[in-house]
């Protein structure tokens, strides 16, 4: 027995269940410098390390959306001259995005794209033809374009808003209206959405100071604040919203160069905690601006932080404790650790080296693991499945639930792990005899279902531990198995558990093990 435990203990000691957690980031960048266009990473939630999984050849790929949980992805090819287009892509069973179709805009120089799942619609704004477009979709296929809206609209600045240039498109927290920032006229213009997902072209216009350029525009998890960033006046403008109504309440300067020609401030994110807000900076000068949202929804300016040249986007990963910049001059990814308490940024040094970057797209949720390929990964060999003792069967599968019955810890090579805890067995051999017997259930669940990719996540675990009646450290020894079941399904793995203490176990075997599983 001690053989076979130092054997499982070095693989126990190499595993981190946190580690297993991966978020997508998509990608997407201009491509004059022979780049594909769309790159797809998966990143370590815990180290913020990204790993290159595999790219996708579309032109411009400026900007781009996911949608329905991240299994559909729709990105646009931003030409300066018309047509430019969207395409729309599915995940495929080796979860890879294949392209679906693509649709003309109409307009030129989308920069900007978003989904409405309620009525499956896309919309884009694009800059140079300073207009709205609405795609209908079907199975996730784009529909010839639905709505053009082209706004007329100039203000103060020649040289840059000589006419409209849509510059974002945002639902609102319901998604019953659309807002469209131009910043070619200082407005941000406001449409109802229909049932179908068109919207109405009688807009309410909201003003902003003239010679800002309106950029992007991002509303508080509340919906009660706004918050947008203007290209060239580099400054944040806070609204209060009631009643879908529009009060600015403070403007704060984001970009505090003393240049006096138009800055060129770009993107603006709050923090999934939602006690942050940041901006970038990205002509007169390169940096991120860090503010504090305050309980009233006001800024207060806690600091710069310095980056590469052009930070075009950035984003948050999902779990907020790291932000990922594009600099677009630089043909970097640069990744920094984030400290929610004080709002610090420390560089992680874990450059992506990326052309031309434009747009950082994170899937909010993990990654789809397959488990087929773990357990080559982890050299983790399946036993043949032994018929049960009496007149019982192993598994019984109810509706999308499947029940196993009590497994032990089954060796390899045939046999059992025996004796009590406590006794005559220390805590790292129970946890080896755990991971036996989760090795055991899972080799029962690919006997019974061909493909354990079928496997929808693990619910509820009962570990029965053989214990001398002065034993209590029965969750410790359970660990062995749960460890396994998160090294293998990754988040699908975790369940609820019960770990408990018995005075003896058929054969005396040291742990036995029962469990629900959920079934795609």
């Amino acid at each position: 027995m001690n053989f076979i435990a130092t054997l499982l203990f070095s693989h126990l000691a190499s595993f981190f269940p946190a580690d297993t957690n991966q978020y997508q980031l998509i990608v997407g960048s201009y491509t004059q410098k022979g780049n594909p266009g769309i790159e797809v990473y998966s990143v370590n939630a815990v180290t913020g390390k990204p790993t290159l999984l595999y790219t996708k050849e579309n032109q411009n790929a400026s900007y781009l959306t996911l949608a329905n949980e991240g299994k559909l992805m729709y990105a646009v090819t931003e030409a300066s001259k018309e047509p430019s287009s969207v395409t729309s892509y599915q995940l495929n069973s080796n979860n890879e995005f294949e392209k679906i179709n693509n649709s003309f805009i109409k307009g030129s120089g989308p920069c900007f794209i978003t989904y409405r799942p309620e009525s499956k619609t896309v919309y884009t704004a694009n800059y140079n033809s300073g207009s709205l477009s609405v795609f209908k979709t079907m199975d996730g296929a784009l529909l010839p374009i639905a709505q053009e809206i082209k706004y007329n609209g100039s203000s103060i600045l020649k040289s840059r808003q000589e006419a409209s240039h849509a510059h974002n498109v945002v639902l609102s927290n319901d998604h019953s209206y659309l807002l469209v920032t131009d910043l070619g006229s200082d407005k941000i213009y406001q449409h109802k959405i229909y049932a179908d997902g068109l919207v109405d072209e009688k807009y309410t216009a909201i003003s902003i100071t003239a010679g800002n350029g309106p950029r992007h525009f991002v509303f508080d998890a509340t919906g009660k604040h706004g918050y947008l960033i203007s290209e060239m006046s580099g400054t944040v403008d806070v609204f209060s919203i009631e009643d879908n109504k529009f009060n600015k309440v403070q403007t704060i300067i984001a970009d505090t160069s003393s240049t006096k020609d138009p800055k060129g401030s770009g993107d603006i994110h709050i923090s999934p905690s939602g006690k942050w807000l940041i901006s970038t900076n990205r002509v007169t000068s390169d940096e991120l601006t860090i503010f504090k949202i305050g309980a009233d929804g006001l800024l207060t300016k806690s600091y710069h932080q310095p980056v590469a040249k052009k930070p075009r986007n950035f984003s948050f990963t999902p779990l907020g404790n790291f932000v990922f910049v594009a600099s677009q001059t630089d043909d970097k990814v640069q990744i920094f650790s984030f400290d929610d308490a004080t709002g610090k940024l420390t560089d992680t040094y874990q450059n992506m080296n990326i052309k031309t970057p434009v747009c950082l797209v994170f899937s909010n949720e993990p990654m789809e693991v397959n488990p087929e390929e773990r357990l080559k990964k982890s050299n983790i060999t399946l036993i043949p499945v032994v018929p049960p003792i009496a007149n019982y069967v192993k598994q019984v599968q109810v509706g999308k639930l499947l029940y196993l019955s009590g497994h032990g810890p089954d060796k390899p090579g045939g046999g059992q792990m025996y004796g009590h805890l406590g006794k005559d067995v220390t805590i790292e051999e129970g946890q080896a005899a755990a991971r036996l017997t989760g090795i055991s259930m899972i080799s029962t669940m690919k006997a019974y279902l061909g493909d354990l990719n079928k496997v929808k996540r693990i619910v509820k675990v009962l570990g029965l531990v053989n214990s001398e009646p002065t034993f209590v450290q029965q969750p410790q020894v359970i660990n062995g198995f749960s460890n396994l079941m998160v090294e293998v399904f990754g988040e699908r793995g975790k369940h609820a558990r019960s770990a408990l203490g018995v005075a003896a176990l058929p054969n005396n075997i040291s742990v036995e093990i029962e469990m629900i599983v959920e079934l795609k």
